[in-house]
């Protein structure tokens, strides 16, 4: 459905409606809306649902909290992380990508620059989709922090010399050593995006 214009209170309901999922995980109720903008009769905040629901901004679910988005949040796109040396650090940025499936708050995208994942098909320019976790296991793709940088490479423990591998693929590049307490991992890689045109120089 293509969704029509709003009007200045029906943007407004429409963003008390937005937070309230984004921040409660759930719709507020009529009464809700109501309380929130003054309104003398729930009847008010339902013409003004009726509305976002007709211009298809809303959608309909089971209960009386059963108000939906149409929209997708998408996942933050976080920053830049290297694929290659590490660089600085994750940086934070209002920006977010449309993708369903993935939850926004499981999940957060990162612009890869550099080559070192080249041979598993993650060049300069894509983007990789990162599910948060601190725990991983030999041989899964990650984001690792070692101090204030950040890189992407696959992880593997090295108990007999007490070392934690980064691992590149890309022959022409060397493996990251160091010691297990320096590394903390932000995420594991669960997906990447390559968008045409949007190659950046690593």
């Amino acid at each position: 459905m293509e969704q029509q214009p709003l009007t200045e209170i029906q943007t407004r309901v429409l963003g008390f409606i937005r937070e309230e999922i984004r921040s409660a995980g759930r719709a507020p109720s009529m009464r809700e809306i109501q309380a929130e903008f003054g309104y003398k009769s729930p009847h008010t905040a339902q013409f003004h649902v009726n509305k976002l629901v007709e211009s298809g901004y809303l959608q309909r679910g089971s209960g009386h909290r059963g108000l939906q988005l149409t929209e997708s949040d998408g996942i933050r796109l976080a920053g830049t992380v290297a694929a290659g040396s590490p660089i600085e650090a994750i940086e934070e940025r209002d920006e977010r990508i449309n993708l369903s499936g993935f939850s926004g708050d499981d999940h957060f995208a990162l612009r890869v620059r550099g080559e070192s994942m080249i041979d598993e098909c993650i060049a300069d320019g894509d983007l990789v989709i990162v599910r948060k976790q601190s725990t991983c296991v030999d041989g899964d793709l990650v984001v690792a922090r070692i101090g204030d940088d950040a890189t992407l490479k696959r992880f593997y423990r090295e108990p007999q010399k007490r070392r934690i591998r980064l691992q590149p693929a890309n022959a022409s590049m060397k493996p990251i050593f160091c010691k297990a307490d320096d590394v903390t991992i932000e995420g594991i890689v669960v997906g990447v995006i390559r968008l045409m045109g949007a190659r950046h120089s690593g």
